[in-house]
């Protein structure tokens, strides 16, 4: 549910075996707790994806016209095939130091670094929405294409 509507937690739909075994042999279950009443509003989300398809054409449409951008600055932005996508640097210090310019410039974006991933696999992490525009995507772009002439975006090897 994180990553699809914005919340916290998920859901598994399988068989008896399968949900009990997980139950008793997945870390994450041990430490989870039951669901808030907020998660009453996932009922509604998942409405409205079939209501109103326009947002999700949006939303594709974002994650198009952002990859193309960030391709064209030599990013390396993994297989990712949803919103959420990795600009893969590779050093955590210079991850951390993008992530803070492009704060510092208007700009979040979650900084990914060892333990979140391999200590070479450092990114900064970007969530895109229906509801960004060309301009928002623009400025994240022309900042990251700015930052570029002072920290190199590519990913070390």
């Amino acid at each position: 549910m994180s990553k699809a509507f914005g919340h916290i937690g998920g859901f598994i739909v399988s068989s008896p075996e399968i949900i009990n075994y997980l139950r008793y042999q997945s870390r994450q279950q041990v430490f989870s707790s039951t669901s808030t009443p907020a998660s009453f509003g996932l009922l509604k989300a998942i409405d409205l994806i079939d209501e109103e398809p326009y947002w999700r054409t949006r939303l594709s449409d974002n994650v198009t016209y952002f990859k193309a951008g960030l391709l064209s600055l030599g990013v390396d932005i993994g297989t990712s095939s949803s919103p959420i996508i990795p600009i893969k640097i590779g050093d955590p210090i210079r991850t951390a130091q993008i992530s803070r310019m492009l704060l510092q410039n208007g700009v979040y974006a979650n900084c990914i670094v060892y333990p979140g991933v391999a200590k070479k696999d450092a990114r900064i992490r970007t969530s895109l929405m229906a509801t960004h525009t060309k301009e928002h995507l623009d400025k994240v772009l022309n900042t990251l294409e700015d930052i570029s002439k002072v920290v190199s975006l590519k990913k070390s090897r």
